[in-house]
């Protein structure tokens, strides 16, 4: 399980976050590490969206670009990116040369410590495909395991609450786990 202090790197994608707090760290009020990315050709995870969290990117060092509400901005070291529940967005992704250095926090935590350390550990496992992803009976089955009600932003929200469900029952029943 994540702690604060844990270390982990994606192979896939060249990224790597070290935990500043996890849920199991306090309260579980705030889950925060720090994000390194290599250069990268976009975002490593599509448009989503979370609606009981905030999340944000205060970017340490280098240069940042990230899509909120439809719309590509940039940031540089000293600037936060704030994420409000219900805005449709990406993850930042490296606009640089240099490695990217985030502070990256979710505002409840409601898991996303599991939901990176599980994304990050499959990668390591050689489980994902090229881009890092996870196949989409493992992304049903993390996340019913969590609290955070994200969902990805192309498909009706109302139509993955109901398949989801349906979906991390069939990958439990061929042997998929959340952690």
């Amino acid at each position: 399980m994540a702690a604060a202090g844990l270390s982990l790197d994606n192979p896939v994608t060249g990224e790597r976050i070290v935990f500043r707090q996890t849920g199991q760290d306090g309260s579980g009020s705030v889950v925060e590490f720090d994000h390194y990315m290599p250069a990268a050709k976009g975002p490593t995870f599509p448009e989503h969206v979370q609606l009981n969290q905030e999340e944000r990117f205060e970017v340490v060092s280098g240069t940042a670009r990230y899509r909120l509400n439809r719309s590509d901005h940039q940031a540089q070291a000293g600037e936060t990116v704030v994420v409000p529940p219900g805005a449709i967005h990406t993850n930042c992704w490296n606009a640089g040369p240099g490695e990217l250095h985030l502070r990256h926090s979710f505002h409840p935590g409601l898991g996303s410590d599991v939901f990176f350390e599980m994304m990050f550990s499959l990668a390591k496992a050689g489980k994902t495909n090229a881009k890092g992803d996870v196949n989409l009976l493992q992304l049903a089955v993390i996340g019913s395991e969590i609290e955070s009600q994200t969902f990805n932003a192309a498909i009706p929200i109302g139509l993955q609450r109901l398949g989801l469900p349906v979906l991390a029952a069939l990958g439990r029943m061929f042997g998929y786990r959340a952690r």
